[in-house]
Order: C-alpha cells, then structure tokens, then sequence
C-alpha cells in the first residue's frame, strides 16, 4: 500500500486525499484547524463550483449538499452606464445548460475531512514550514503541498515567469454572507449577478453555508479606487452598511439585493488581496527530495472569474488520475511534472481568463456583451465560459473570431 501526505485540507487537497483513499492508497493528511475549528471559524473564501468540475466531486461519492445546497442556475450580467444613471448600460441573463452551486468552504472542509478520519485516513494537525516538509519527504513515498495561497512555500515554488502576467494584487477584493431579517428571502436571482463599472466588480450568489441558506456579496475594486475600502473594518455591522453604500453608488440597479437582510454572523465576512502567480509546481527541498504543490499553491487566479474552487478540483482529478496511472513505478520528478502538466491542460484557460477579466476590456468584448442583450445564443455562450474556460481562447482572445461570430449569431 502506497504511503502519500497531503499537506493542506481544502479543496484540492482534501477532495485528492479521499479519492485516493477510495482507490485504497494510505493516505495522510496535514492541517492546522480541526474540522471544528474550521466549522466554527471565519469565512474562509468566496466559491462557486461549476458542473464540470462538480462532476469530479460526484464521481468520488463526495457530493454530501445535493439536495440541500440552493442551485446557481445562470449568470446575470450588467454593466453601469453614465454618471448619475441608475439602470445599466448592458443587461441580460443566460442559464446554465447545468446548474452550479456554492458551498461555504467551512461547511465543505469540515464534512471532507470528518468523512476522511471516518474512513480510517490518518489527520496530523501541525503548521508546516518548507523545512517541516523534509521530515515527510523521507516518511512518505509522495509529498503532496496544497496549502494554498500562502506565503511560506513561495520561496520552494518558485514563480513561472512565463505563465505569470501579474506580480501584485490587481484588486482588493471582500465578501459578505447575508440573510433575510424576516420570514421570506427577498426577490433574489438564482444565479450569479455580475456586476460591472469602471471602479471594480460585484458578484452575489446563493451559498449553501454553516446556518443554512444565505446570499454572499462580494467586492473586488481596483486598488486605490473607490471600492478599494475595506481594509479598516472589523465588524460585520460595519461591512454591511459599506456594503450598502458601495452599491448604490457604483451598482445602484443592485442595490435591493441588501434590502431587508443583515449579515449572516459575526465571522461571515472578509477582506484581503490575492497576487495572481503561476508556479514551478516541483519544489526542492535542502535534502534534494522533490515535493509537488497542487491547488492554488501551483495555480493562484484573483477570484474575477470564479475559477478558484473549480481548478483545485480540476487539479485534484488531474494528479489523482496521474498517480493510478503510475501504479508502483517511483513518484519522481518526471512524474511531478506529468502531473502539473495535465492539470495546466485546464488551467491555461481558466488562468488566462481571470488575468484578462482583470484588465480594462477590449472593443470586441465589449461588443461581445452588449450584442449578448439581444442575442440569446450569445449570452449563453458567454455564460457557459465559467463552467469551461477552455472557449474563451479559442473566441474571445481573437478580435477577428469574436466580431465574425457576432455577426453570424446576429442574423
């Protein structure tokens, strides 16, 4: 029996450590929280998983919020018009051809990893550092490091220069878990609402989250602009009313969306910035034993896009299908890299598309939405790029390809 660790419990590598585990792989896993403290703890991301990258989740058996988890059935989009308008400039709606869904990390962290030490895995609690990782390296035969976004393994992972547009944070991004003060929820879109203006982005979305149902609320602004403005708040109160004021400035059409609601708890709020960076996925280690980084530590996407969780579980079905391929054959550096590679197949696109969103958009593009107000197909085809990617660079990367397409969807 083949002896992995996975270093991190969240998405990607939790979601590996139990498919592997179903394949019967002895598996260790390595956190700092318990699936109590992750339960009881801040809100730990914004998310919605895509039907591809659910269908992964599905697959292992490990869709436990089926049926409870409120659906995202499409995207809804608009941009704001002039100064001292109300109604948007471009508005329209698509449906999903299959339904997404967002699950509060917490909710999902917790029941992975309570099912994982169920089924007999092994749970560490530690905090690791890059020196931490030569101990494991010489207990176990693959050393797995999901520990997302962190700092500490940066220096182990080096930064891909190539892959890499950004080398700081584009915007200051924040979020919010809201629910209804009264007995009914109000009139809210069973999708994801993007919004769009020329200070930064809102999106809102269903979540299926610790308490039940809520609506998340979340605000990336472009650094130092006007919706740059959370750094000094601590209290959900505050947040809240921020968040009120933040849109009836810059997204008055939505701003009914906080209109008999309050947020959700305490905890459920947040605020910070991500470096968008693509890295060498295979890290050396002092003793010169290779460790392989999966999730956001080989892949980190601003959240624009919405791909965050939907690559981690792309990730994790790329290097669980790598690894049953390998049988016994040495987990080497070749190995690693076959890995990644498979993975990077899905995540170019996803990449490329959250580092595009993030920059002013181009003539064809924003044709590309106005013609999606009054032209179905095109609407959809826009909305179906967040449950694969992998149309954006093929479509809307070309000038030429999108204005031909655009003008045979219009007849």
């Amino acid at each position: 029996m083949r002896r992995i660790v996975i270093v991190g419990a969240g998405q990607a590598g939790m979601l590996l450590a139990l498919g592997l585990q179903r394949h019967g792989y002895q598996i260790t896993v390595v956190t700092d929280r318990s699936a109590e403290e992750l339960r009881t703890g801040r809100v730990l991301s914004n998310q919605c998983m895509f039907d591809k990258a659910l269908r992964f989740e599905r697959d292992q058996g490990l869709n436990f919020w089926d049926g409870r988890v409120p659906p995202v059935n499409g995207i809804a989009f608009g941009a704001a018009g002039e100064a001292g308008t109300t109604s948007p400039a471009i508005s329209w709606q698509a449906p999903l051809d299959n339904p997404g869904q967002s699950v509060d990390q917490r909710v999902k962290m917790s029941d992975w990893l309570t099912e994982f030490a169920d089924r007999g895995g092994e749970v560490r609690f530690s905090r690791m550092t890059p020196e931490d990782l030569e101990e494991l390296a010489r207990e176990f035969e693959l050393v797995l490091v999901a520990a997302g976004r962190g700092p500490q393994f940066g220096k182990l992972f080096a930064r891909d220069d190539s892959r890499s547009v950004f080398s700081e944070p584009q915007r200051g991004i924040s979020l919010i878990y809201v629910v209804p003060t009264g007995s009914e929820a109000p009139d809210w879109y069973q999708g994801v609402t993007f919004g769009l203006c020329a200070d930064g982005e809102f999106f809102s979305l269903p979540v299926l989250s610790v308490n039940g149902p809520v609506h998340g609320l979340y605000f990336s602004g472009i650094n130092g602009g006007p919706i740059d403005c959370w750094s000094d708040i601590t209290d959900a109160g505050q947040f809240f009313e921020q968040a009120e004021k933040v849109l009836r400035n810059h997204f008055p059409w939505l701003a009914p969306i906080t209109e008999g609601t309050q947020p959700a708890g305490p905890l459920d709020f947040l605020h910070g910035r991500i470096s968008p960076v693509v890295r060498d996925a295979v890290g050396t280690l002092d003793s010169g034993a290779k460790v392989l980084a999966m999730g956001d530590t080989a892949v980190t996407n601003d959240p624009i896009a919405g791909q965050g969780a939907n690559m981690a579980a792309h990730c994790a079905a790329a290097y669980q299908r790598t690894i049953l391929e390998q049988g016994a054959e040495p987990f080497d550096e070749q190995f690693m890299r076959r890995s990644f590679d498979r993975f990077w197949d899905t995540a170019q696109h996803a990449t490329r598309f959250s580092n595009d969103l993030l920059l002013p958009a181009p003539r064809h593009v924003v044709a590309t939405l106005a013609t999606a107000q009054t032209v179905p197909a095109v609407a959809h085809r826009f909305a179906q790029l967040f449950n694969d990617p992998s149309d954006y660079t093929g479509w809307l990367t070309d000038e030429a390809a999108a204005m031909q397409y655009l003008t045979a969807a219009s007849q």
